[in-house]
C-alpha cells in the first residue's frame, strides 16, 4: 500500500459541525457530554463553509474571560491549513498538526471534509522510531513544580515559560504527576463558572490556592531515555496521554510530548542544511512581517550553520492581553535541534520585533556557550595527547 493509500485509510468523518453564529453557550454543553478516551473534532461552519475548528482548550479558557451566553463560536474558532487528499504525505500532515497545535487536521477529498487523529497517524508512523532512543528526542530542559506549590503558581510558571504542563515533584525532587493548564481550567476553574457569571464572589481566586498536589494526574507515567521512541507512542496511546515523563531513578531528565516526535518526523522526511518554522498564536502576521521574521531568523541559522551542522528552528510567538504605549505583550520561544544539542529559550518584550530579536540574543548566547565548552573540551584533550 502507498503512503497516500495509507494516509487516507485514517481519514474518518466522526466529527461535529457547530455553526459560527452560536453562542459558545451551545456548544459548552457538547464538549462536556463527549466520551473523555473519544477522539472528538469540531469543525466551525460559516455559510455553508467550513472556515476552522474549535480547540477545547480555547474554549474552556475563554469561557473564564467573556459571557459565554453573548460571544459567538466563531470568536474562538481556530483557521487551520486544509489537505488535499490526493496530496497527502507523512510530511504534510506532520507539518500540519505541529503548525495547527490540534489533535486532528482537516483533510478534503471530493469537497467533503474528513480528519486524521494524531493517535491514528501516531500508531501509522510508529515503525519509523523503532530504533530511535527517547534521549535523541525528548526536551532536557524539564519544568517542575513542588507538590505543596498552588495553582496559581502553577499557572504563572506555565505563563513565564510559554508551557501548558509541569511536572510535579515532591521534596526529594521525584517525579510524583504532571498538572496541565486544562487540569486547572477542569478542576479548580470551571466548576466556579457559573457563580462568576452570577456576579461572582471572589471564590474563584481563592481557589487557586489549593495545592497542585491535590489536582494533579497521577500515578505519572515514565519511561527511560534509552526506551525507543515507539514504546513511548505505545505509552501515550494506551494511557491516553500527550506527554512521557523520562526518569532516572524517578528523577526527572527529560519530557517527550507529541509536538516532539512529530518534529522529529518532519526533520526526518525533509532533511536539510537547516530549516525554520514558525507558529504563530492570538496574532495575524501579514506576508511582509513574516518574510521579515523568517529572515531574521534564516540570518541567525546561516551565522552558525558550520558550527550546528543539520538542524531545524523552530519558533513559536504569541500574543498576552496587556498592551503599553500600543504595543502588545509577545511571548516567543525557540527550540533549536541541531547536531550539537538541542537548546530551548523564551523571552518575553512589548512588539514582536523586540521580543524575538531580545530571544534570539538569548539562543546566540546559549549557542555560544556550547562552542566555546566544545573548544574547551578539545583544547584539554590535545593537552593530555601531547603529554601522554
Amino acid at each position: 500500500m502507498s503512503e497516500v493509500e495509507m494516509l487516507k485509510s485514517l481519514i474518518r468523518e466522526d466529527y461535529e459541525v457547530v455553526d459560527a453564529n452560536e453562542t459558545i453557550s451551545k456548544i459548552v454543553p457538547m464538549i462536556e457530554k463527549l466520551e473523555p478516551d473519544k477522539a472528538s473534532a469540531i469543525l466551525v461552519q460559516e455559510n455553508g463553509n467550513i472556515i476552522g475548528v474549535i480547540r477545547e482548550r480555547d474554549l474552556m479558557r475563554g469561557c473564564l474571560m467573556v459571557n459565554p451566553h453573548e460571544t459567538k463560536i466563531k470568536n474562538f474558532a481556530i483557521r487551520t491549513g486544509v489537505i488535499d487528499a490526493s496530496e497527502l504525505s507523512v510530511e504534510k500532515v506532520a507539518r500540519r498538526f505541529v503548525e495547527d497545535s490540534t489533535p486532528f487536521v482537516l483533510v478534503r477529498s471530493s469537497g467533503k471534509h474528513g480528519v486524521i487523529y494524531i493517535n491514528d497517524f501516531l500508531e501509522l508512523v510508529k515503525p519509523e522510531f523503532e530504533g530511535v532512543k527517547a534521549r535523541e528526542v525528548m526536551n532536557p530542559e524539564v519544568i517542575t513544580i513542588n507538590e505543596y506549590e498552588t495553582a496559581a503558581k502553577a499557572l504563572a510558571t506555565m505563563r513565564n515559560h510559554g508551557i501548558d504542563r509541569l511536572v510535579v515533584v515532591d521534596d526529594s525532587h521525584r517525579a510524583v504527576g504532571i498538572i496541565t493548564g486544562k487540569d486547572i481550567i477542569d478542576r479548580v476553574i470551571s466548576p466556579k463558572r457559573e457563580a462568576r457569571l452570577g456576579g461572582g464572589s471572589g471564590e474563584t481566586d481563592r481557589s487557586l490556592s489549593v495545592m497542585v498536589g491535590s489536582i494533579m494526574s497521577y500515578p505519572i507515567v515514565t519511561a527511560d531515555r534509552n526506551d525507543s521512541i515507539a514504546k513511548v507512542i505505545d505509552l501515550m496511546i494506551e494511557n491516553k496521554i500527550s506527554s512521557i515523563v523520562i526518569t532516572k531513578d524517578s528523577i526527572p531528565e527529560g519530557i517527550v510530548i507529541k509536538k516532539d516526535i512529530l518534529e522529529s518526523l518532519i526533520r526526518k522526511k525533509a532533511p536539510a542544511e537547516y530549516e525554520v518554522q514558525l507558529i504563530t498564536k492570538d496574532i495575524v502576521l501579514d506576508d511582509f512581517d513574516r518574510k521579515a521574521i523568517v529572515e531574521d531568523l534564516e540570518k541567525f541559522m546561516r551565522k552558525f550553520k558550520d558550527f550546528l551542522g543539520e538542524s531545524v528552528l523552530f519558533v513559536y510567538i504569541k500574543r498576552h492581553k496587556e498592551n503599553f504605549r500600543g504595543l502588545p505583550l509577545i511571548h516567543v520561544r525557540i527550540k533549536l535541534s541541531s547536531e550539537k544539542g538541542t537548546f530551548f529559550v523564551t523571552g518575553e518584550s512589548w512588539g514582536i520585533e523586540y521580543a524575538l530579536h531580545a530571544t534570539l540574543k538569548k539562543l546566540e548566547r546559549s549557542v555560544l556557550q556550547q562552542k566555546e565548552l566544545l573548544l574547551d573540551q578539545r583544547m584539554v584533550k590535545k593537552f593530555y595527547e601531547e603529554i601522554l
